[in-house]
């Protein structure tokens, strides 16, 4: 079967940019250089939802009030000077060059701010790819569909040949709500499947290679 889609709208946290990724890293950084000991970074992500300050003191549990207060302290100091760092989400470049190799044009609609998306595509090399963006900022934030249906018209495609491609739930409210398919995208398991499919979702992956299969993009290589 072909792919029956003319337009992929990403979105970009979490879905293309692995931000936590980079948290994590630095703390991993941080703390091997206090001295602090190893770090496993698929424990520190079942605690993200509860801030950082929490985060570290159950994945250090062994750690004083006091070597806490100074790990903080490192990794927000380092994060400060990393804030133009971009970490992508595993696999999501070469899908993007799939698609992009495969003539389908491709954008960005995102709740992050206009000028911090075209400096992190531009620091990962992909602003050359999507054309095409809309921000918070520009227009309503998702689950509005506004960003959604600017792109769509200005690539003078239709609802019925584009695919949204994000992790949350306003990606795929704001898809359903103008009857775009939308997939999930879930490569740390943060989100429930179940969850992702019943605001919107036809699927929900946690592997850019199951996407890349899903669109028949595999079998063009």
């Amino acid at each position: 079967m072909s792919n029956p889609y003319d337009l992929v709208v990403f979105d970009w946290e979490g879905t293309i940019a692995d931000t936590l990724g980079i948290i994590l890293h630095v703390v991993a950084t941080e703390a091997n250089l206090l001295g602090f000991g190893d770090f496993d970074p698929h424990l520190a992500r079942k605690f993200v939802d509860l801030g950082l300050v929490q985060a570290l003191k159950k994945t250090y549990p062994h750690l004083t009030e006091s070597q806490h207060q100074h790990l903080l302290q490192a990794v927000q100091l380092a994060m400060h000077s990393r804030s133009s760092d971009v970490c992508l989400m595993p696999g999501v470049r070469e899908l993007i060059h799939q698609l992009h190799e495969a003539e389908i044009n491709l954008a960005v609609a995102t709740n992050k701010g206009h000028q911090s998306l075209f400096r992190a595509l531009q620091a990962a090399g992909l602003d050359k790819l999507f054309k095409v963006t809309r921000s918070a900022g520009q227009v309503p934030a998702k689950p509005c569909p506004q960003m959604l249906e600017e792109i769509i018209e200005e690539y003078g495609v239709t609802p019925a040949t584009t695919l949204m491609i994000g992790d949350s739930l306003s990606d795929m409210e704001m898809a359903k709500s103008i009857q775009v398919t939308a997939i999930g995208i879930d490569i740390y398991h943060q989100q429930e499947e179940a969850v992702l499919k019943a605001a919107g979702a036809v699927a929900v992956f946690d592997d850019y290679k199951q996407v890349a299969d899903y669109l028949n993009l595999s079998k063009r290589r």
